[in-house]
């Protein structure tokens, strides 16, 4: 009879304790200061110390006398015999050759190895017949490394940044490995981990959270075990759920849940706290709009304004508009009638939900109609006009326009007294608002959207205190006066739409005229960017290296596509040097000096590809565009290209600079003394792009 296939070892689950561990203590009568409390703790961390190993040691001796006594089992006969039978046929197959010294280099052998029961082995080396073929027949690819695609630029946290993730060329003599490694905080592999210290630290947590009924941001502050949770994916309760359970005798839990909330998820009728939850990590730029957004840093800022009611019910009711349905509010003629029939409110648990939900979302979005909150909550489009006319009767309602319930302006002026001041008599000569980024947005970093209560004129307001404008994803909304003034142009053209001589797109929801929000078959062609509306390239082997082709006729300025890669800092970005010297390649975009770095060599999309070509020979363009908000770098056509052209970007006079004043390949003669760089150092391969894949 064979042995068992395979022998569990798994732990038997630990019954969950209902009595603490005999130990220290907190009274519950007595106040403790935070010294105190962080004495507590390491009393109770040296006390779990001490009941692990007095366990482990002996338990580990266990699992490894218990493996001696359970050798590997035999395969079974039909499965060596099977093996055994492929390896006959393999060396009967090429009877008439011998095994020659495997130190000839002209020799290919192929060594089949059985390894039998109990350690034993069989080795038979089998010479392969050697085909030669002509290699001069097939060209030799350009060089080239790994790239991934991507459609949006990839922001490098600053512990990822400091911290070295592996030595790359590591067998490569002639890499100055010293150097490289010099320049980071952290080495990745200099944290060892330990799997029991994680499970002391775990019940450690537990006895401290559940045990003495501490709160988890006070066993934070005692700075004894890992912090618990410091985001989504990180700290002590996300670390022990990537791997299995221990269940040892001193552990008061069966599984890493018991007690200790290890998703921080809102209760389920808690409205309020799943907005904030989920705002935190929803991004708020037009861009993304997206969760964990991996362009621009997180966590966001929870906080939504609160906004007063505008419309009153009797407006509501007087309105045009189809009816929603049976229920809906407009059919029913005496409302104060059909509220009086209505049983009285009550605390039970659906009524108070409803309520209070209701609050919420009347307090983000006061003005909307009984029909649509009827559908987000559940209930009719008439009960839901009654719920709304309690909590905002018709008499505390001052119906406001769009302009006066913004925030003033830094003048104190209102943004139809803005609007309008030229055409009315000065009544006191006052200067007009000036913003630091109205006459080119390339000479500021663009702030995190503001988030704060009251108007965007107050020292609370970080676009106020550096004298910016609001950007469209800040919380005081698009009316906000310190908005980007909206153009209104039918169609935006370079020659007169105010967006576009600004270097910026036109923003949905602000700029409605041209159709921005792109409701229309033909939307603004000033949104091209942020609608990724590009051309289609080819990459193939080009004039250096890899070169980026049109696959069809484009006219001037058409759009070739955004330049994405990690966004750096500038420190950052010297931690790629001693790379970009070893292999000659460089994709370093820098759009300001001091500011964000693109940097598109492990990270990137086709406009990687752009080789270079000066002296008025280069068919594109890079200009650097105001996105919603966002610094991005596009990519257009500077005359008419054919299908089938390669497509050429002029580096710029710096990139010559940056490189001890070196002419790249396919120069004939000197950088033109009139290239234009905006501020902006385009950083590529000394070889001009000999690297290349997508």
């Amino acid at each position: 009879m064979h042995t068992p296939a395979f022998v569990d070892h798994t732990e038997p689950d630990s019954p969950t304790r209902s009595t603490v561990t005999p130990g220290p203590r907190l009274r519950a009568d007595k106040r403790y200061s935070a010294a105190e409390l962080r004495d507590f703790g390491l009393k109770i961390y040296r006390q779990v110390w001490r009941e692990f190993y007095e366990w482990e040691p002996g338990y580990a001796s266990r699992v490894l006398a218990d493996v001696k006594n359970h050798p590997l089992f035999p395969v079974r006969s039909r499965t060596t015999q099977m093996a055994r039978t492929m390896v006959k046929k393999v060396a009967d197959g090429v009877p008439s050759l011998s095994v020659h010294s495997e130190s000839d280099p002209e020799t290919c052998i192929v060594s089949f190895t059985n390894h039998a029961t109990y350690g034993a082995l069989t080795t038979a080396k089998v010479i392969l017949p050697t085909v030669v073929l002509d290699a001069s027949l097939f060209p030799p690819h350009p060089p080239y490394e790994n790239c991934s695609p991507a459609s949006r630029s990839i922001l490098v946290s600053e512990g990822e940044r400091d911290t070295a993730k592996f030595l790359p060329y590591a067998d490569e003599p002639t890499f100055p490995a010293k150097t490289h490694l010099a320049k980071f905080a952290h080495l990745e592999w200099e944290d060892e981990f330990d799997a029991d210290l994680e499970m002391i630290r775990l019940e450690t947590a537990w006895r401290l959270h559940v045990a003495h009924k501490l709160s988890l941001s006070d066993i934070n502050r005692m700075n004894i075990v890992k912090a618990i949770r410091t985001s989504h994916n990180s700290g002590l309760l996300w670390d022990t759920q990537q791997r299995d359970f221990l269940h040892w005798p001193g552990a008061s839990q069966i599984n890493v849940k018991d007690g200790l909330p290890v998703n921080w998820v809102p209760q389920e009728d808690d409205l309020h706290a799943r907005l904030t939850s989920m705002l935190r990590v929803s991004c708020p730029i037009i861009n993304c709009l997206l969760p964990m957004c991996s362009t621009h840093a997180y966590p966001f800022s929870p906080y939504l304004p609160a906004k007063k009611p505008q419309i009153t019910g009797e407006s509501m009711r007087l309105s045009e508009g189809n009816p929603c349905g049976q229920e809906c509010f407009r059919l029913v003629p005496d409302i104060e009638r059909y509220a009086e029939s209505l049983p009285p409110p009550s605390n039970e648990a659906d009524q108070v939900a409803l309520t209070d939900n209701l609050s919420v979302i009347l307090g983000i979005a006061p003005d909307l109609f009984p029909c649509q909150l009827s559908v987000l909550c559940f209930r009719s489009c008439k009960e839901i006009f009654v719920k709304r006319m309690q909590l905002y009767p018709d008499n505390t309602i001052l119906p406001l326009d769009r302009e006066s319930s913004a925030a003033l302006s830094t003048d104190g002026e209102s943004g139809t007294e803005r609007g309008t001041i030229q055409g009315k008599k000065k009544k006191k000569s006052r200067p007009l608002v000036q913003y630091f980024d109205d006459k080119s947005h390339g000479d500021f970093t663009v702030l995190d959207p503001c988030a704060h209560p009251g108007t965007c004129a107050t020292a609370m307001c970080p676009c106020y205190t550096n004298k910016m404008h609001c950007q469209p994803a800040c919380r005081c909304g698009l009316s906000c006066v310190r908005q980007w003034p909206a153009c209104a142009c039918q169609k935006c053209e370079d020659a007169s739409c105010p967006c576009a001589l600004g270097k910026r797109e036109c923003v949905p929801g602000l700029c409605v005229r041209c159709d921005a929000g792109g409701s229309r078959k033909n939307p603004c062609s000033n949104t091209r960017m942020q609608r990724q509306d590009s051309k289609l390239l080819e990459v193939k082997t080009g004039s250096f290296g890899l070169g980026a082709f049109a696959t069809e006729d484009m006219g001037v300025d058409a759009f070739l596509g955004t330049y994405v890669g990690h966004i750096l800092t500038n420190n950052a970005a010297d931690h790629t040097s001693e790379i970009m010297a070893h292999n000659g390649r460089n994709y370093l975009f820098e759009f300001s000096i001091d500011a964000e770095i693109f940097d598109a060599a492990q990270v990137g999309n086709l406009t990687r590809f752009l080789n270079h070509k000066g002296n008025g020979m280069d068919n594109v363009d890079a200009s650097s565009i105001l996105v919603n908000g966002e610094h991005q770098i596009g990519f257009f056509t500077k005359r008419r290209v054919d299908a089938g052209e390669e497509l050429f970007l002029d580096y710029g006079l710096n990139y010559w600079l940056n490189h001890g004043g070196k002419k790249g390949l396919g120069d004939e003669g000197t950088v033109a003394d009139g290239v234009e760089d905006f501020g902006v150092i385009f950083e590529r391969s000394p070889q001009a792009n000999v690297d290349e894949t997508v």
